[in-house]
């Protein structure tokens, strides 16, 4: 069986073309603009450092009220 090389040529020029094409992808989400916190996130994560603090005052006044043995 022999080569066919426009068969080759034809697979290499498609490939350059997809790999061009993914090229150009990346090159447009490189230039779309950054996605800024939603308001919802920044609620949660205002929400979680709340409950973090809460959590060690509670420690804290736990152990103020236990006696020492």
């Amino acid at each position: 069986m022999h080569p066919n090389f426009d068969l080759y040529e034809q697979l290499a020029t498609t490939h350059r073309q997809e790999l061009e094409r993914e090229a150009e992808q990346y090159r447009l989400l490189a230039h779309l603009p950054r996605q800024h916190p939603t308001v919802v996130q920044l609620a949660v994560g205002r929400f979680g450092t709340l409950l973090v603090m809460l959590g060690t005052w509670l420690k804290q006044a736990e152990q103020r009220s236990e006696p020492a043995i």
